[in-house]
């Protein structure tokens, strides 16, 4: 008995496929949307698909006549089998009502033999010692997760809305909206005046900032405020350890300063009270974050497909795009800007496929003095050009007006370049506490909103905060 097995195939369904067509030209869109020339494993079936698409591209009928001329043409009629074999297929399906089938079939069967071929591939250089499983490991996940979204690129969504769809679809929404407000208020970033100008989270979103400006810390801001009101968050984290993350996450909610639970040196025995009690109610949250820092796009979109499904995540933060190394997607690429680019579009696919919104840091490149625009945003421009929003953080050093403070600080602000659907350009002035990595509201003068003040809340304000968030207001 043979241990050989032949490639999955129905050549009835392939020729099925071209039959319908045949008789019925019009239905090589419904097939076009669904198989390419490639999914045809017969050779013959293959190359008859393929000159059908060039005699529909040139808005010619499809028959025996049309058919036989452009293949004498190409000097390929005898290796399809000649005119029997045209005829053959002509014949051969009693109706066209069967298409639909036979396009999943085909489809189906071509995505079984290249999971075959992929899959069979890293079996083979798993027997070669010289290769790194880890690197094998994430290499396949990434050719995985390429054919599953193949598989859903030529799916049976709806392409194309009549005018009674559209009609029917609009109505259902906008009464769903009516009647259900609380369900399509979008994911809010948590601070009210750059909420008032975004109004809700969309699918890429871009936090940009120079070195040491503080894209991390409102970055992280963002996430704690949406993991607080119960909206799962994934933190992919590129840069800093897990131990060093937590202490920025513990120091923010309870206004206890990092050099504090850094040291272990607490001002007094309150402070550490604070921090346990916060450290304690944080496992009531929806934020999820890496800690062994993958390197590469194809490991980071395979993270998403998986925790996106074991968590319902809603929300992932990719902090910062600039730590992905290259892979075999961009291996080819010197351009960094290009990369970067690739990088970007890879995550907005994946997420937009999951329904999820993404939230991506990057680092500008460019002088941290400057005044930020979109025309002088280095290798972040392409990055601006596919965002949904775009944010750009800086700060300038300001006079104080409060007597008592120091005569100048750091005045803060969230530029928002690009906002598809809302107002921009716009200034949003925040206050941000380096102490703790707090961001909270401030007015055009960049002092905390009701105050003089010019640093953020203090240490029991954010605690009795975070507490009341924690203990079930989902507003």
């Amino acid at each position: 008995m043979s241990d050989i097995k032949m490639a999955p195939s129905c050549k009835e369904s392939e020729m099925g496929i071209l039959s319908a067509i045949m008789r019925e030209n019009d239905k090589i869109h419904d097939a076009m949307s669904k198989v390419e020339p490639n999914d045809f494993l017969s050779r013959q079936c293959r190359m008859l698909y393929t000159t059908m698409l060039s005699l529909i591209k040139k808005d010619k009928r499809i028959d025996m006549l049309t058919m036989c001329d452009s293949l004498k043409n190409n000097s390929t009629l005898e290796d399809i089998g000649g005119v029997d074999f045209l005829s053959l297929v002509e014949g051969f399906a009693p109706t066209s009502q069967a298409l639909g089938h036979h396009c999943n079939r085909v489809r189906t069967l071509s995505l079984q033999r290249k999971f075959i071929d992929e899959m069979g591939g890293y079996v083979n250089k798993a027997y070669d010692m010289s290769e790194d499983p880890s690197s094998l490991l994430e290499e396949a996940y990434g050719s995985v997760f390429d054919m599953i979204n193949q598989s859903d690129s030529k799916s049976d969504r709806k392409d194309v809305y009549t005018p009674k769809d559209m009609a029917e679809r609009g109505f259902l929404d906008a009464k769903d909206r009516l009647e259900n407000p609380e369900l399509h208020s979008g994911l809010r970033t948590g601070i009210p005046n750059l909420d008032k100008h975004i109004k809700s989270l969309k699918d890429l979103n871009v936090i940009a900032a120079s070195t040491g400006v503080g894209k991390t810390g409102l970055a992280m801001n963002i996430a704690i405020n949406l993991a607080l009101r119960k909206t799962p968050v994934l933190y992919i984290n590129l840069e800093m350890d897990i131990d060093q993350m937590l202490c920025r996450i513990l120091s923010n909610l309870s206004g206890v300063t990092i050099d504090e639970i850094e040291t272990g040196k607490y001002h007094n025995d309150s402070r550490f009270a604070d921090v346990a009690s916060i450290a304690s109610k944080l496992e009531h949250s929806k934020l999820y974050m890496t800690h062994n820092k993958p390197k590469n796009i194809s490991k980071i979109i395979s993270l998403i497909n998986k925790y996106s499904n074991k968590y319902g995540i809603e929300v992932v933060i990719i902090d910062y795009i600039g730590h992905i190394e290259s892979d075999k997607l961009s291996y080819k690429e010197n351009n960094r800007r290009i990369s970067l680019g690739r990088y970007n579009q890879a995550i907005k696919n994946a997420c937009t496929k999951l329904g999820i919104k993404a939230i991506v840091v990057a680092q500008l490149n460019r002088d941290g003095d400057k005044d930020p625009d979109l025309v002088n945003v280095g290798e972040c421009w392409q990055l601006a050009q596919d965002a949904d929003i775009f944010m750009i953080l800086h700060y300038e050093m300001a006079k104080n007006s409060d007597p008592s403070g120091p005569p100048e600080f750091e005045r803060y602000y969230v530029k928002l370049a690009k906002n598809r659907n809302g107002p921009a350009p716009r200034t949003v002035h925040i206050n941000y506490d380096k102490t703790t990595q707090l961001i909270t509201e401030a007015d055009e003068n960049g002092l905390r909103k009701g105050s003089s003040q010019s640093v953020g809340l203090k240490g029991m304000q954010a605690l009795k905060t975070a507490s009341t968030l924690f203990d079930g207001d989902n507003s």
